[in-house]
């Protein structure tokens, strides 16, 4: 099994106590587990989650997940939103990208690299 950790934005947490109630909520809403890591970026504002995504290793050097983007209107967006998005994620854009709730949440095709 392989995995890799990205800090995911959680608003405020306030103390050890509030990060075990809201960064496991956190990342299972983006499909990965809590690393019981959590950090402060704004004061009173803005807190971050570590969470880690696993994924079987098949002897293939990569592997492709779809990541949340917002909403993307048409190809021409997706191509100015989906590598950026991918790249926040330590990822690269596949080309691939599906709208799953109308006007308002589209996810991009990101192929993350095994090293």
């Amino acid at each position: 099994m392989s995995s890799f950790t990205v800090s995911i934005p959680a608003g405020p947490i306030w103390n050890q106590e509030d990060a075990q109630k809201k960064c496991p909520m956190v990342c299972a809403a983006h499909l990965g587990k809590w690393n019981g890591q959590w950090r402060t970026v704004i004061e009173g504002e803005m807190s971050t989650c570590d969470c880690t995504f696993d994924f079987p290793y098949t002897g293939s050097e990569s592997y492709t997940m779809d990541v949340l983007a917002g909403p993307i209107w048409n190809q021409e967006d997706a191509k100015e939103k989906c590598p950026v998005v991918c790249a926040s994620y330590g990822g690269e854009w596949n080309g691939q990208w599906t709208t799953v709730i109308e006007n308002k949440m589209s996810v991009c095709g990101c192929v993350f690299k095994i090293k």
